[in-house]
């Protein structure tokens, strides 16, 4: 049914509102189906309190919400009053790596609701507390943390994330291990805060530039405006002064690989059905955190983890605590490869790439999948798992004959893609833009980089709840 929003001047507010409250209400009522009580935003952040938010079906009805609300304050917001806010919204990234880098959150975990005065958050790392007060009202009003009363501030929901779960004793008396051994998400809001807006200032630059803006150089990005490096971003955080650097990364992605990997891995392709001893190549793999489930799984395959010889070194470490018998009974195999070098392993059943492609240019992704065909046999399989981005507009002309590339549509009058429930794929599109000339790509692109290189595309399995960064692409031999 379509909404006609000139029905009256205000059609489109009320079917937003309309939405919204239909959303509420349905999330309501599931909770009280199931007994449950959905989480509070002044209450800390535990797996327990999300899961009735987890479910399929409530996530649901919350993308709704979001993909609603957001367009409905860009419906009454005064134009310029909304521009100028969301051009000055880096002040909220600065802010929270300034409560990140002050162990906020582990300072105020155990408060109590009252909370704590901005005088006793300050004391431990000897910051001036009227600034820090500045920092953590900004962060409060974004609802990351939570002013109970004048200067004094507890955490919430949301704020609770950033909290280690350290000791702020032993963080200040070593400070560069404050991330290890933890679930990693801290990590990766650290490194996440640590520069992408220095390299993002230059996008304009860039894009202005004669050569660069139509350059697929890894080493032409605003990374390198910013920077002043003719090196790569993945060579420049090999530099030895970047270690930090470096390990919050792993860090961090160990931590987000580890939480969704099995869902990432096991959904949307049948590994069951492949052959006893079937290999499954692991391209750019990492330690091999994602092969892990599968492993678990399915005792009948064999997997062999590629990555940088430094990469696959601290392998090793990984499977002989998680699995160890998987490397002395030959089913996991480590080995050090360079992915745009000739691919050594010859017909394998499947070539696995999770969170490649969006790394590189179309120019170089064609060169990795280009070796990878030329080493695969008739039966080979080829397993994309990246975002997938969504036009804005009402979808263009697709394959219909390749399963799995119609999406569904949202309710009117939402924007076709999901609006704001849906922008991180296209942040990380910006963030592999800048930072080496990367991109997240529409299924027709990746179409287009497939046939490029002797692939063909098969099918597409978009992620659970719209989320579509752990979407599949699959594709054969040509």
């Amino acid at each position: 049914m379509t909404t006609d929003l000139t029905a009256s001047p205000v059609a489109e507010l009320r079917a937003l509102s309309d939405l919204i409250k239909a959303s509420v209400d349905k999330i309501e009522g599931l909770c009280s189906e199931r007994g449950q009580t959905y989480p509070l935003s002044n209450l800390p952040f535990t797996p327990q309190s999300e899961a009735p938010r987890m479910s399929p079906d409530v996530m649901a009805e919350g993308t709704v919400i979001v993909a609603a609300a957001a367009q409905l304050i860009a419906a009454v917001r005064p134009p310029p009053l909304a521009l100028l806010t969301q051009a000055v919204q880096y002040h909220v990234s600065s802010c929270m790596r300034a409560a990140i880098l002050l162990n906020v959150a582990e300072i105020l975990r155990n408060a109590g609701a009252k909370g704590m005065h901005v005088t006793e958050i300050a004391a431990p790392m000897k910051v001036d507390p009227a600034k820090l007060a500045r920092v953590l009202r900004l962060l409060a009003t974004k609802h990351i943390f939570k002013e109970v009363a004048p200067d004094t501030f507890v955490n919430n929901r949301l704020s609770s994330v950033l909290d280690t779960g350290k000791n702020i004793s032993d963080i200040l008396a070593n400070p560069e291990s404050k991330h290890d051994n933890t679930p990693g998400i801290v990590a990766l809001m650290e490194h996440a805060t640590g520069g992408g807006y220095q390299f993002s200032y230059y996008l304009s630059d860039v894009l202005m530039d004669p050569e660069w803006s139509h350059s697929a150089e890894p080493n032409e990005s605003a990374f390198n405006r910013a920077f002043n490096t003719p090196l790569s971003a993945f060579e420049w955080a090999a530099l030895p002064e970047n270690a930090y650097r470096r390990k919050l990364l792993g860090i961090g992605m160990r931590g987000l690989q580890g939480a969704a990997s099995t869902e990432i891995v096991l959904d949307g392709f049948d590994w069951k059905s492949l052959p006893s001893d079937s290999v499954i190549v692991d391209v750019g793999g990492g330690i091999g955190s994602k092969m892990l489930p599968l492993a678990k799984k399915f005792d009948h395959l064999k997997f062999i983890i590629q990555d940088r010889p430094d990469v696959v070194g601290n392998a090793a470490e990984f499977w002989n605590t998680e699995m160890p018998e998987a490397i002395s009974s030959g089913t996991v195999q480590l080995q050090a490869h360079d992915f745009f070098t000739p691919q050594p392993v010859q017909k394998p059943a499947i070539f696995y790439l999770c969170t490649i492609m969006h790394d590189w240019s179309d120019k170089y992704c064609i060169k990795i999948l280009t070796l990878l065909r030329a080493a695969a046999g008739p039966e080979t399989q080829l397993i994309v798992t990246d975002n997938i981005i969504s036009y804005a507009s009402p979808q263009a002309t697709l394959p219909k004959d390749i399963p799995g590339v119609v999406f569904s549509t949202p309710p009117e009058p939402l924007l076709p893609n999901n609006g704001e429930a849906n922008i991180m794929p296209y942040l990380a599109d910006m963030q592999m833009l800048t930072g080496q000339n990367g991109s997240e790509r529409t299924v027709m692109q990746y179409d287009s980089v497939f046939e490029a290189s002797g692939w063909r595309l098969t099918r597409v399995h978009m992620d659970k709840g719209f989320q579509s960064q752990n979407s599949k692409i699959i594709g054969v031999p040509l």
